[in-house]
């Protein structure tokens, strides 16, 4: 029986680039405890890690069963991470004042909610409109002392 081989896809090949330099990197002897193997199979992957196909081959001939496996787990954790990022909210960077960090921090504490979810809940569109009077007037006092 032919043993299946693990293939780099072309969406997967700047993960696993990033991977093997950093490992060529950190640690020289990873791939071989031969310098004059470890030259040789260095000198190989400058040239092949520009192409997925040129990798792959680079990869079958150089790595082990235990690098290869490494190596697999280096590019789902990468697959993982993207995938993670297109369902969490983008998020904005925004300077405060210390008093109106200070205020949204005592809202958030009193609601157990973040920041943003403060922001959301109590000044969201809907939200501000809904507001009673007595609610509507705190909050322009509040903004009014800033």
């Amino acid at each position: 029986m032919v043993e299946q081989r693990y293939v780099i896809r072309q969406q997967d090949k700047n993960a696993a680039v990033s991977y093997l330099d950093q490992q060529i990197t950190s640690n020289p002897q990873w791939l071989s405890l031969d310098d004059a193997k470890r030259s040789i199979a260095e000198r190989e992957y400058r040239d092949a890690k520009f192409e997925s196909i040129s990798l792959n081959d680079w990869c079958w001939k150089w790595l082990d069963e235990t690098r290869w496996a490494q190596l697999k787990n280096a590019i789902q954790s990468a697959r993982d991470r993207i995938e993670s990022q297109k369902y969490r909210p983008q998020l904005k960077t925004i300077s405060l004042t210390h008093n109106a960090w200070q205020i949204l921090t005592d809202l958030a504490k009193h609601d157990e909610a973040t920041l943003s979810e403060v922001i959301i809940k109590r000044l969201g569109g809907e939200q501000l409109n809904s507001y009673d009077q007595p609610e509507k007037r705190r909050y322009i006092n509040i903004n009014k002392s800033n």
